[in-house]
């Protein structure tokens, strides 16, 4: 037996690399064209092809799945094609038994996949960002919020070298709106930030006052190692990033959602990549040999393309709606292990 499970992994560790390099190279030359608009501002090409390098690991983190699901369907299937799993099922091999080898097969690629999104994608991607700014000029375009007891502080964009750009603070008593400020930027020096070029308009009485200042101190608990977590995608972190700042998110009174999504994807993708080689086995023993490998794999993106459309429309809504992300990622991987299991009963 264990020769047979060497002979499917084969066929299924050859065509996930090759669907991993087809589906990575058109990507790779997506975001390469992305980034012509900054050739023409001046980046080098160097500097752009070490931004794309340095993003590599993400990308091939986050397309696992999908190329978990069309390899499985594209190996299978051309063992399906010449009647090997024909031959095998005659020969005395159980439909378990051969579920359970693709199952091996595949777990080297969950296990790779795994450490690649906790242990290496975080870092090169930092990397890739901080390369991306060198040549661009701003490290963060997304803006982020923060919380000091009654202040509540939006950032617009964080400059390469960690300066704050269009700062903002909103001040209240309670309920009351007590003053709002802005500035142009914050610059952390001396262990402790400074808002520079702000404004200042508060309500007393009946008027509504405002001020202009050159230089203010500003004691906020805000450090700039932060920064590296505010200013990446929190798909983009590691779990225990995605934890530490989803409790410091809810202790401050800020909405940590993003965050928790983004920890119960990462945390359930290793099963999400097992219920989609799941549903690809068991549409090759539903069809044997009336489909052709181009239909396959048609089908297996069709099918990751809804997996991954389902989770991105249940997560938000579990917010939206109240109930557990945890619900709403297990959903259609439950979907997935039924949906095959019924069709592997059917066709055996």
């Amino acid at each position: 037996m264990r020769l047979l499970d060497l002979y499917i992994a084969r066929h299924i560790w050859a065509a996930v690399a090759i669907v991993l390099l087809v589906i990575l190279g058109l990507d790779l030359m997506t975001a390469l064209g992305s980034e012509l608009e900054a050739l023409d501002n001046g980046a080098s090409f160097k500097q752009v092809l070490t931004y794309i390098a340095l993003t590599v690991p993400r990308r091939v983190y986050e397309f696992m799945p999908l190329t978990v699901l069309v390899g499985c369907l594209v190996g299978l299937g051309t063992l399906a094609n010449n009647s090997e799993l024909t031959v095998m099922r005659a020969a005395g091999v159980s439909l378990r038994r051969i579920v359970w080898s693709v199952m091996q097969a595949v777990f080297v690629f969950v296990v790779v996949a795994a450490l690649l999104g906790e242990f290496v994608a975080p870092v090169s991607q930092k990397m890739a960002e901080i390369e991306q700014a060198q040549y661009k000029g701003v490290a963060s375009t997304q803006g982020f919020w923060l919380r000091e007891g009654n202040d509540y502080v939006f950032v617009r964009s964080v400059r390469a070298d960690g300066v704050l750009l269009d700062v903002t603070r909103y001040r209240f008593a309670g309920h009351d709106w007590q003053q709002t400020l802005v500035a142009e930027q914050g610059i952390y020096e001396d262990q402790q930030w400074t808002l520079q070029r702000l404004q200042k308009v508060w309500l007393e009485g009946q008027n509504i006052m405002q001020q202009e200042q050159e230089v203010m101190a500003w004691p906020v608990s805000l450090k700039p190692h932060l920064l590296a977590v505010l200013s990446m995608d929190p798909q983009h972190l590691a779990i225990d990033d995605l934890v530490q700042y989803s409790q410091y998110l809810d202790q401050s009174g800020l909405d940590s959602a993003p965050y928790e999504l983004a920890f119960w994807k990462k945390l359930l993708q290793p099963l999400a990549t097992l219920a989609l080689v799941f549903v690809a086995i068991s549409f090759v023993f539903g069809s044997t040999r009336s489909v052709t490998l181009g239909q396959r794999a048609l089908v297996g993106v069709m099918v990751g393309l809804a997996f991954n459309y389902a989770q991105e429309v249940l997560g938000p809504a579990s917010s939206v709606f109240g109930f557990t992300p945890l619900l709403a990622y297990l959903l259609p991987i439950f979907m997935c292990f039924i949906g095959g299991a019924w069709l592997l009963r059917k066709a055996g």
